[in-house]
């Protein structure tokens, strides 16, 4: 491809200009999201309504209708900078957990904050320790960063703690837990990071991503949060309000950690960096409990649900804490998620996870989980 811009008289090209880029952006993959409801229904030629997304773990339930609410508050200000919302936010979000606004940082989406994390604590040639079958975040913000990313496998579709500490080396300043894991749904126990934490120096950062935290059941869980309360300096939580919380689109983030982490992350963030139909609709969301415990619960009988029926139809489920169950389906996953997508069901292959021969599905509502095993067992039946 070429521009028609002339440099010393000859025209250049796009591969001229490439020479410029860093090395290492070179090596970033493209992030691919779950397809749109709107182009499924016109690829297929099907009507919008007929069209189910269960691919992005995004709640069925949306928002908190007092959350919704809130944000016509913020119409007449959208002249003004957001400054004292942020502090208010803070606010809302310190006494939630019981803390204070120092420990807080604020971000637009939890991607915003895994981004910026690293440029706290990495020198190029500096190591990151990831979960290879993890959120692919982690490791481009990482290598963005300068860092050498060590991959540790999963084992048994859970993060092999033990393998993350044999990888720490003097050059380690970065290790990424994802709890419950995406694809994997699966969960690191509070003996797990304690023994983590027990086992490398306190220069290495333990970022714990808890984005389907408000999902987990199991009493075991390692919440992050706990930890920075208990006084972990090096621990750092990430969670977000566009799960459970159902406001992916308004891109809700924070992260919870020691005053001294909080205010270095502070300096690195864009001061603006949150709407503030978001800094409106947050705090009210964070408050309202019972739409949470809603949402939490039928999420809980619906994963039941799905579990339960895919097993029956012979299908390998992973037991999952999140919103999500990863499903296999030996020799034909692929076949599967076509055949959903042409009858109007969005579902995530998972390949680009390391997982080529399993979907990833995002529990939906009553209606949305039955009609997607009815879907099944038609395909089934038809071989």
């Amino acid at each position: 491809m070429e521009t028609k811009r002339l440099v010393d008289g000859v025209k250049a090209t796009v591969s001229d200009h490439m020479v410029s880029f860093r090395p290492v952006v070179h090596e970033l993959e493209d992030y691919v999201p779950g397809r749109d409801l709107e182009e499924v229904a016109a690829e297929y030629g099907l009507p919008l309504e007929r069209v189910v997304k269960m691919a992005s773990n995004e709640s069925p339930n949306g928002p908190s209708p007092d959350a919704v609410a809130a944000i016509p508050s913020e119409f007449a200000n959208l002249n003004l900078y957001p400054w004292k919302r942020f502090s208010d936010f803070k606010e809302a979000i310190a006494e939630f957990y019981g803390l204070t606004a120092a420990n807080v940082v604020l971000g637009n989406g939890s991607e915003s904050l895994i981004s910026m994390v690293p440029h706290l604590y990495v020198e190029p040639g500096d190591e990151s320790i990831i979960a290879t079958e993890g959120y692919p975040l982690h490791e481009s913000a990482s290598m963005v960063a300068g860092a050498v990313v060590k991959r540790v496998p999963l084992r048994d579709f859970c993060t092999d703690i033990d393998g993350m500490i044999a990888a720490v080396t003097e050059r380690t300043k970065l290790i990424w837990i994802c709890s419950p894991i995406n694809p994997t749904g699966t969960i690191t126990t509070m003996a797990d990071l304690e023994r983590l934490l027990a086992s490398v120096p306190p220069t290495v950062a333990v970022v714990v991503d808890g984005a389907y935290a408000e999902y987990v059941d199991d009493p075991e869980y390692g919440d992050a949060i706990e930890l920075v309360k208990q006084g972990y300096p090096n621990v750092i939580a990430l969670r977000t309000l566009s799960k459970a919380y159902g406001l992916a689109g308004l891109r809700i983030g924070y992260l919870v950690a020691d005053p001294v982490v909080c205010n270095f992350l502070d300096r690195l963030r864009e001061p603006f960096n949150m709407s503030r139909a978001a800094t409106a609709a947050g705090p009210v969301a964070l408050r309202d409990r019972e739409w949470l415990d809603r949402c939490v619960g039928e999420n809980r009988v619906g994963r039941a649900y799905l579990t339960e029926e895919l097993a029956r139809l012979n299908f390998d489920v992973v037991p999952s804490e999140a919103n999500f169950v990863l499903v296999g389906v030996p020799g034909g996953a692929r076949e599967l998620y076509e055949k959903l997508i042409a009858r109007g069901i969005i579902v995530r292959p998972t390949a680009g996870f390391g997982y080529p021969n399993h979907v990833r599905i995002t529990v939906g509502t009553e209606a949305q989980n039955k009609r997607l095993i009815a879907e099944i067992e038609e395909i089934l039946a038809q071989g």
